[in-house]
């Protein structure tokens, strides 16, 4: 008994793993629109008659595939059309597997991406990550759009194709990076496109080269704020001061277009001269301003005369002398109002 229920168990589980195999079987009979196949291991099945596009014939070899492993009435349910949609989908996969690139038609949004098509009634899945090197924030505009993509993975089993469009464009930036970087010159002055800015910096994209302006190489006065020189999508001009070719790099420069004004600092101020400048930092040491030329000005706290200055405000100061080590001018406060 026990024996008897292993090998019904082992049958059914046997014929689980077969579905949507692809099976060689043999036409017993034909009832009405049922044709009967005989698929091997004693197991039949029923293709309906529509499916063939000849008329079928009792004894002829046709190759099946089982849709459902077996009906109410004992039978299998095969199907010569399924067949033919998977010989299609391992003609396509294998093309894949070759080519690794594919173009299709995104024509509907699901849970997480995109079913495009890629041809032959074949679907393979865009995940919303994958569709662009921007986060998408508009996936209806997508649909109906003609992609080229990178095929990411191929799962037979579950007849699942995964595909990148994003992946593609890094690879081709990547190439062409390569190639930009190699005409590339240190010295040279060049245009980028503000990708982002924080505290330590700007970064800077030059002909899809990712580059890096340091807050130090922003100024010569050492004063300008990452954020009030520029903002992220605009085109700035770049001084090229280093070139990482291994890691495809760049450092880069804003101040070094211009000369250090420290230069030619006894030509542009000297001792007892009247100037104006903007409170930039207040520290306990003393207030730093911005003067004309992006020249960093100092005014020790015991050169305040007892005046309160406050920061972005613009004022009258006396040149005391030239701090050449430190860059700096050293001030002294008039007595005078502040500028509105």
């Amino acid at each position: 008994m026990k024996e008897d229920f292993a090998k019904l168990l082992e049958e059914y589980f046997e014929k689980r793993r077969r579905k949507n195999d692809i099976i060689e079987g043999t036409i017993i009979k034909i009832n009405g629109r049922d044709v009967f196949v005989d698929y091997g291991g004693k197991s039949e099945g029923i293709v309906p008659i529509e499916e063939f596009e000849e008329h079928p014939e009792v004894g002829k070899k046709v190759a099946v595939c089982i849709v459902e492993p077996e009906t109410e009435d004992g039978y299998a349910l095969l199907s010569i059309s399924t067949v033919k949609s998977l010989k299609k989908w391992e003609e396509t996969a294998n093309r894949l597997e070759k080519e690794k690139i594919t173009e299709g038609v995104i024509k509907q949004r699901v849970r997480g991406g995109y079913k495009v098509d890629i041809g032959n009634g074949i679907f393979a899945f865009l995940p919303l990550s994958q569709v662009d090197i921007i986060p998408v924030t508009r996936p209806d505009n997508w649909l109906d759009r003609k992609i080229k993509a990178k095929v990411l993975s191929i799962d037979r089993k579950r007849q699942s194709i995964v595909i990148s469009r994003r992946q593609l464009i890094e690879e081709e930036r990547a190439r062409k990076r390569k190639e930009i970087i190699k005409k590339l010159k240190e010295g040279e002055i060049a245009e980028g496109t503000v990708k982002n800015i924080v505290e330590f910096g700007i970064f800077v994209d030059v002909n899809g080269v990712d580059g890096l302006i340091h807050k130090s190489d922003i100024s010569w006065s050492g004063l300008k704020s990452p954020f009030e020189v520029t903002s992220i999508g605009k085109k700035i001009k770049v001084k090229i001061i280093k070139i990482d070719r291994e890691k495809e790099r760049l450092f880069l420069s804003i101040k070094r277009l211009t000369e250090d004004p420290f230069e030619k600092i006894e030509e542009i101020i000297k001792p007892g001269q009247t100037v104006e400048g903007k409170v930039v930092r207040i520290s306990s040491k003393g207030i730093f301003i911005e003067l004309s030329e992006d020249i960093a000005g100092f005014v020790p706290i015991e050169s305040l005369n007892g005046r309160k200055l406050r920061e972005k405000k613009t004022y009258t100061f006396t040149v005391e002398r030239i701090d050449k080590e430190k860059r700096r001018v050293i001030l002294k406060c008039q007595e005078k109002e502040p500028r509105k």
